[in-house]
């Protein structure tokens, strides 16, 4: 973690305006990006620090712009200073899903709809009218790849150069395998820690989204599968059932279509995760991604083993590096 430059943070909070105000660290994300609150007299705002040697703002202000002309809750840029890295934003306050839920569990399902009621206005969105990148098959394979270059190191595994070949290969047939069509803006995590309760406003609207700088178009079972199957705290298995089908049930796709790309959307991204804690633990020495390897490596499990998309030497290979 890069720490924050608090006598240029100081400026930029005194020249848009702010003065007598207490700043305090909150939790960050898996990025470089840090996050504080700034608490004046009479208001609080949470000021993020995206140190620009590693990190831009301008993808978070732009999808924060599409997401607010769409009438979906990201969080109101106060202030923005893209040389030093900073935006002063909205405090959308301390209740994330999973703090809401650590609360009262019983509410689990009535939340998850209103994130996925949310997650469909997301996805009406008319994505042409913006340049945002796709997910096409290179970034697919290259956040797979981190499975290789980081989760292998970490057990101690050996692959050869044969294997990456076929590894690869494998892949990149398997996405071929995605729905050309029902192509969506993809916020990628759209999970319980970067969705907020906003006990002031009402239906879709009441879920406050964080974290969607890097999003991109691509498949509709992306974001859907970020939820179900999040990496960081267990969903209710009924729940997950019943929130599927709430999903299928409100919106406009061809279920099989859908369950089809759903599936090769979580052996993917799943696949990736594990090499992200890898790599957040190997490289940037956070311990505290461990504690959920077991849980991914359960959904990649499970996948594989109930999934017909997967067969031969492919299936064993990828049960191999998990197991």
């Amino acid at each position: 973690m890069i720490e924050l430059n608090s006598h240029l943070a100081d400026v930029f909070l005194a020249e848009n305006g702010l003065s007598n105000f207490a700043v305090t660290k909150i939790a960050g994300d898996a990025s470089f990006r840090s996050y504080y609150r700034v608490k004046t007299a009479k208001k609080s705002y949470i000021l993020m620090y995206a140190p620009t040697n590693h990190e831009d703002t301008a993808p978070f202000i732009k999808i924060n712009e599409i997401l607010i002309a769409n009438n979906l809750s990201a969080p109101s840029i106060i202030a923005k200073d893209k040389k030093n890295g900073f935006l002063l934003l909205q405090d959308f306050g301390d209740d994330t899903f999973s703090r809401f839920l650590s609360n009262d569990l019983n509410k689990e399902l009535e939340i998850y709809k209103l994130a996925i009621d949310a997650l469909i206005e997301i996805q009406k969105i008319d994505h042409h009218k913006f340049d945002i990148a796709k997910y096409n098959h290179a970034v697919l394979y290259r956040e797979v790849a981190l499975l290789i270059d980081w989760y292998l190191p970490f057990k101690k595994r050996n692959i050869s150069i044969s294997e990456v070949k076929f590894f690869k290969n494998s892949w990149i047939d398997l996405f071929d395998n995605l729905t050309k069509s029902n192509q969506v803006l993809v916020l990628r995590d759209y999970h319980a820690d970067n969705l907020m309760v906003l006990p002031n406003m009402s239906g879709f609207k009441s879920v406050g989204l964080l974290d969607f700088q890097d999003a991109l178009i691509g498949s509709f079972a992306y974001d859907l599968q970020s939820l179900l199957e999040d990496a960081r705290r267990d969903i209710n298995h009924q729940n997950r059932e019943k929130l599927f089908d709430y999903f299928i049930s409100r919106a406009n796709y061809d279920p099989k279509e859908f369950y089809l790309d759903y599936e090769i959307i979580s052996l993917q991204r799943n696949i990736k995760i594990l090499g992200i804690f890898a790599r957040l633990y190997l490289r940037d020495k956070k311990e505290q991604y461990l504690q959920y390897l077991p849980r991914v490596e359960n959904f990649v499990l499970d996948r594989l083993k109930n999934t017909n998309l997967i067969q031969g030497s492919f299936k064993e290979l990828l049960h191999c590096y998990i197991k």
